[in-house]
């Protein structure tokens, strides 16, 4: 296998033999002004080091490995026969008798949640074919860093698994009247999104990568060039490159020193460094100047975005001016921004507020599965939080979501041509969305038997520390499970979205939502299954006037006691609760699911029992002709070579959406062995005196309960004997009497946060997190602006629904406003004339579900549940998305 590869080699692009910097280079190199240049495989790595492998495992039992194998690998010559390779390699890429600089480029560079720049070494100004090879072989050494060998054992990475390749590059020698810097295509420090951030100084840019000079920093809008704000620092000094034929040290790839001592003076005020590079003073009335002109800026600004173009995702790029050119010298993605907290993203997902150690159980699987998910979408790891709990509720990142939002291959679907010569890369990119239902489906029942042993397993004979990991088996069953759910909601929207943009090239924006709602208009969901249950079941009841005229004369939990004189249906709604009682009311496993709370589900049966026909029902077959009859008039009129790619698009549109609904379903299972098991939990905290209701365990955090958990067994508390006799002491292995000093201090995390908890309830959550919204009065006939989710018209009175308890008061015609809706909600769909929510869009379940029954829906009027009262009067348009007084 040859040691080196060019950049242009479609096989220099793979991280596993380019590292990171190598492959970003080489794809960079497609399209971008990227200096020459050949990469020195991983491979060559691995071939160098073989040799040396059995004294490296020596080396790793001593005591200070890291150091001890890297001066192994300085010493070791390069093989004779590399240099004929590195030769023709610098020839083939112009590079012969030229500077270059080498360049480390660690295979783990990329791992999520690592950040490995500055660890590994850089050469700059290297010359000829035996600097070349030996620079390479230090790089080689620099993987053994002392820092960077202790980065990887806080990462958990087997260091015998990591392997070094190497960037060999033309360099582009800039000089003291010319910059350098970096620049990223959004503002990761403020978070705007629309903005390009650009730091530069005079000289080459290891003053600027390494943070140890000032810096000039311009901020230039992305929409047409213009640059907002500048701040000119003073630069008394500019590092710049030597006679290339001068014998060099070791220039660490993020500092600015030219001559390893980390110092950045180049050996001396006058400039004469004994390295490859020096550092030279500016004079005064240059220190002060911008380093870029206006113009040089908005080249920068330009050359980022032409990067996120290139990559389909925001980038941070080092870029140098020498002469009249502009080069781009490394590009990777963004992946940790300045985060602004607002419940854009979160108010459907998790409308009320969450319990402390529900969110804790939940967070880590959560983020877990966003990383598996971006990687399986060819999107880079995200390093920081995406979701947070403020103030019990829960907030997203909005600044992520618009960094990762809309990466649609627009370019590959530009027009027919585009799409026809992009065909082949379209099978390879995406040929896991084919894949994943498939794949979700095959292990499923992995899951659902896990979920089946976890919830029979007994608990009784259990000590509390052993009911404590049954709580963590589950979660981690969950956190196993929910690895690709992210990436299924993700690709459901993506597929939408292309099939949208596919509509809009032959159909004008209107025309093409009204094919796109036709093509999906009889998709069969779990959902719409179990309203079809919930649907005969209230057929029953209004087949039968003793049976009605009882549940409505005992509403709420009296219905439950009525049922005793109707045992065929209440052996129907036994059946159907048994096969669906897992379904939630609420996120948060704190509160009960349908099978808890049957009472709930018997006023949705009573209220469609009021109802004589089911408008879903009725229009259904016609919906499976139309969209029949549509999809084939779409797939007919394409171009006969994209008629697969169309009509595969249209099929992966309708799986996704019913794989979305159906992993939402099964995922709720995880609830009720949840409850059974925290339940249990709480109850031997309540015996031990910690707790006065078994409940309040959830307002304990994982970690605090974690740990008093644990350090109670270390001890040897005989928590257990407290559980079978409560009133007895408790003697532990120290003397201490129960409970414990440990598990007591749960008591007060539990009370502040319960407290807490109840405050949050009863208000409405900031918006935006820290920053009050200020609405104006909604009487004077302006209306307020929300998203359309269900195209009509409707006026009439509003009534306000906060939770699941308030059905049974819900007024027929009513227009329903709510924080969000799920499949619990369903019922009053039936009874409701349109719908309000403050969060969700066209996916939503308020929205799917109002399409489907032909009510007028607006989603995302903020603080609609505050803003509005029962009683009011409005105009709801759901086409355009406006609220109106009446």
């Amino acid at each position: 296998m040859s040691l080196t590869l060019a950049f242009t080699d479609p096989l220099a692009t793979a991280r596993s033999t380019s590292g990171g910097k190598g492959a970003g280079l080489a794809e960079s190199a497609q399209s971008l002004p990227v200096p020459g240049g050949f990469i020195v495989t991983a491979e060559a790595y691995a071939r160098f080091v073989a040799p040396l492998q059995t004294r490296i495992t020596e080396l790793m039992d001593t005591g200070y490995p890291a150091e001890a194998i890297g001066d192994l690998i300085r010493s070791t010559p390069v093989p004779g026969s590399w240099f004929a390779e590195l030769e023709a390699a610098a020839e083939t890429a112009g590079l012969s008798d030229r500077a270059v600089a080498v360049r480390s480029s660690g295979t783990m560079e990329d791992l999520p949640g690592a950040a490995f720049a500055g660890q590994h070494d850089t050469y700059l100004g290297v010359r000829g074919t035996k600097a070349i090879a030996e620079a390479v072989r230090d790089c080689y050494a620099s993987l053994w860093n002392p820092h960077a060998f202790r980065y990887r054992q806080q990462l958990g990475v087997d260091q015998l698994e990591a392997k070094m390749a190497v960037v060999v590059q033309l360099m582009v020698a800039v000089g003291s009247e010319e910059a350098a810097g970096v620049a990223f295509s959004v503002d990761p420090v403020r978070g705007n999104t629309d903005e390009v951030l650009i730091n530069a100084a005079f000289g080459l840019g290891e003053t600027v990568v390494g943070g140890e000079e000032p810096v000039d920093e311009f901020r230039i809008a992305r929409a047409d060039g213009a640059q907002i704000a500048a701040e000119i620092a003073d630069k008394p000094r500019a590092l710049i490159m030597r006679d290339p034929a001068g014998e060099g040290n070791i220039a660490t790839e993020g500092t600015a020193s030219a001559d390893g001592d980390g110092d950045g003076d180049g050996g001396g005020d006058d400039g004469h460094g004994d390295g490859r590079t020096t550092v030279v003073r500016l004079g005064e009335d240059q220190r002060t100047r911008p380093a870029l002109s206006t113009e040089q800026a908005r080249a920068v600004a330009e050359l980022s975005v032409r990067a996120e173009d290139h990559f389909g995702f925001p980038q941070d790029i080092e870029w140098a001016f020498s002469g009249d050119e502009l080069f781009i010298l490394q590009s990777r993605p963004i992946t940790r921004v300045a985060p602004r907290w607002t419940r854009d993203e979160s108010a459907e997902r998790f409308p009320t507020p969450v319990t402390p150690l529900t969110w804790d159980l939940v967070e880590a699987g959560f983020h877990h599965s966003l990383n598996h998910s971006f990687d399986l979408m060819g999107l880079p790891p995200f390093h920081d939080k995406w979701f947070v709990m403020r103030d019990f509720y829960i907030y997203g990142n909005q600044t992520a979501v618009d960094l990762y939002a809309g990466r649609l291959p627009t370019k590959m679907l530009s027009s027919v041509e585009t799409i026809t010569e992009s065909l082949p890369e379209i099978a390879s990119r995406f040929g896991w969305v084919q894949e994943l239902p498939v794949q979700w489906m095959r292990d499923l029942d992995t899951y659902l038997m896990g979920i089946g042993r976890l919830s029979h397993e007994p608990l009784e004979d259990k000590s509390l520390a052993e009911v404590w990991d049954h709580v963590i088996a589950i979660s981690d069953l969950g956190t196993e499970y929910f690895r690709p759910n992210i990436a299924i909601s993700l690709t459901q929207r993506t597929l939408y979205g292309a099939l949208s943009h596919l509509l809009e090239m032959a159909l004008d924006k209107e025309q093409a939502q009204l094919v796109f709602e036709r093509l999906l208009a009889s998709t069969e969901t779990k959902t719409s299954q179990v309203n079809a249950e919930l649907w005969e079941l209230s057929r029953t009841v209004r087949d039968s006037p003793e049976l009605s005229s009882a549940l409505r004369s005992h509403t709420g939990e009296n219905g439950l006691a009525a049922l005793r004189d109707f045992p065929d249906f209440a052996g129907d709604f036994e059946a159907f609760l048994a096969r669906h009682g897992h379904r939630e009311l609420d996120f948060d496993a704190y509160h009960p699911t349908w099978v808890e709370a049957p009472h709930i589900v018997l006023d949705q049966i009573r209220l469609l029992a009021d109802r004589a026909e089911n408008p879903s029902a009725d229009s259904g077959l016609e919906r499976k002709v139309v969209q029949a009859e549509t999809e084939r008039a779409v797939v007919n009129a394409a171009p006969k070579k994209l008629r697969y790619l169309v009509q595969e698009v249209i099929r992966l549109a309708r799986t996704y959406t019913a794989l979305d609904d159906l992993e939402h379903y099964q995922t709720t299972r995880l609830t009720l062995p949840m409850r059974r098991a925290l339940r249990e939990l709480g109850r031997r905290l309540v015996d031990l005196g910690v707790l006065t209701d078994p409940m309040d365990v959830y307002f304990i955090d994982f970690e605090p309960l974690n740990e008093a958990i644990r350090a109670a067994d270390a001890s040897g508390t005989d928590a257990d004997s407290a559980h079978r006799d409560a009133d007895g002491p408790d003697d532990t292995a120290d003397g201490q009497d129960s409970p414990t000093e440990a598990l007591a201090g749960l008591s007060a995390i539990a009370e502040k946060n319960k407290a807490g908890y109840q405050e949050a309830v009863a208000r409405t959550p900031e918006w935006e997190h820290g920053r009050v919204t200020e609405f104006g009065d909604d009487t004077d006939g302006a209306g307020i602006t929300g998203t359309a989710g269900s195209p009509g018209e409707v006026e009439g009175e509003v009534f306000v629904v906060h939770s699941p308890e308030e059905f049974s008061s819900f007024p027929d015609g009513a227009i329903l406003v709510a924080r969000t809706t799920n499949p619990a909600w369903t019922a009053l769909f039936y009874q409701a004339g349109g719908v309000i929510t403050e969060s969700g869009g066209a996916l939503s379940h308020g929205a799917v579900t109002a399409r489907e029954l032909g009510l007028p829906a607006v989603m995302a009027v903020r603080d609609a549940t505050s803003r509005f009262t029962s009683g009011q009067r409005v105009s709801v348009n759901g086409s355009e998305g406006t609220v109106t007084p009446a």
